[in-house]
């Protein structure tokens, strides 16, 4: 049997990828040449992968190989587990990660490390997506990991789907800056994502360790709207995992921080208004979903933030009559002040097997 065999691909379910270079391998923002065949690294030069892949003619429209056509696999079928640890990555002393830079995990770029799909000539959704502070190997790399393994139960044996997303409406420079030509921002959107009574984060991405989701102030205020619809990350809930045996609903908390920006006029960094660190916003959020009784039951879904401990809101949510099998929850967040932002914290949530 060939794996390209439709009986080979029938009898995959779901993927689940640890640390992969999806989309290559980069050194000081290269793609590595394919010239360069010692250890066969050339494995991972775009225009090769493009060739084993058989898929020269999605490289040639989109620039890029990590598409997954959804006639090979359902992008919603796959799981991409990323790692943003650099410092611990060991390989040819310490010169890998010192090639491949920040925003990796020593080897992989952690924008090269997940998947997209493609439909009818179209790139749709992101693969789900996890971040662990973990190297790409070694002792302390990501297939060692506490936080991809309790991922990969999750994704393979899991009851719930909940895809998280930021949808900014807007953001707001400092009062100093009106009426100031020129001047841009790059917004830092963190995630930390645990489940109730565990000890650990299914996702993590934070500023300090060079993983957080970024937008800049163009495309917040005149961008495309799709720019400002950032995903951020997928987090699968399961009853096996439930702490309290007296309380069969599966619960989380999302801390959501949007970090002050560096502004910059004419491309230069303006000190006058920079306190290192601060928070343009930081919430936590928290999600308790309590699955139906019966296939076509309602499911009991109660979300709040913690700023606002007496305002939760519960939903019954019945997932038999959503068109998709998914349903959106929101949780709006906003800071009025300047600078300041305000958006919305959007839950897509499914049933899941």
């Amino acid at each position: 049997m060939n794996l390209g065999d439709p009986a080979a691909r029938a009898s995959v379910d779901k993927l689940f990828t640890f640390a992969t270079p999806h989309n290559g391998i980069d050194m000081l923002d290269v793609n590595v040449p394919k010239w360069l065949t010692k250890g066969e690294i050339n494995t991972f030069n775009r225009d090769e992968m493009a060739g084993f892949l058989d898929m020269r003619d999605i490289t040639e429209k989109f620039g890029r190989v990590d598409l997954m056509p959804d006639e090979v696999l359902g992008i919603d079928r796959i799981f991409c587990m990323v790692g943003t640890n650099r410092c611990d990555y060991e390989t040819a002393e310490g010169m890998a990660r010192a090639f491949v830079g920040h925003g990796s995990d020593g080897l992989v770029k952690i924008a090269n490390a997940s998947l997209c799909g493609l439909k009818n000539g179209a790139i749709t959704e992101p693969a789900a997506t996890a971040f662990a502070y973990r190297s790409h190997s070694g002792y302390f790399g990501i297939v060692n990991s506490e936080e991809a393994y309790q991922n990969l139960v999750r994704f393979l044996f899991g009851d719930v789907r909940v895809d998280i997303w930021m949808d900014i409406d807007s953001a707001t420079l400092p009062r100093d800056l009106d009426g100031v030509d020129k001047v841009e921002a790059l917004y830092q959107i963190e995630l930390k994502a645990a489940p109730r009574g565990k000890r650990w984060f299914l996702t993590r991405r934070t500023a300090i360790e060079d993983s957080p989701a970024c937008r800049t102030h163009s495309e917040i205020v005149s961008g495309a709207p799709e720019r400002k619809q950032i995903y951020l990350s997928s987090v699968f809930l399961s009853k096996r995992a439930i702490v309290d045996k007296k309380n069969n609903s599966l619960a989380y908390a999302m801390v959501v921080g949007v970090k002050v920006p560096d502004y910059e006029i004419d491309h230069r960094f303006w000190p006058n208004g920079h306190y290192e660190g601060a928070d343009l916003f930081r919430d936590t959020a928290f999600l308790e979903v309590t699955p139906a009784d019966s296939p076509n039951g309602d499911w009991k879904v109660a979300h709040w933030w913690a700023s606002r401990p007496s305002a939760v809101t519960t939903d019954m949510l019945n997932f038999a009559n959503a068109s998709d099998g998914k349903i959106q929850l929101k949780l709006a967040f906003a800071n009025p002040n300047r600078p300041g932002i305000a958006g919305t914290l959007r839950l897509v949530i499914r049933p899941w097997e």
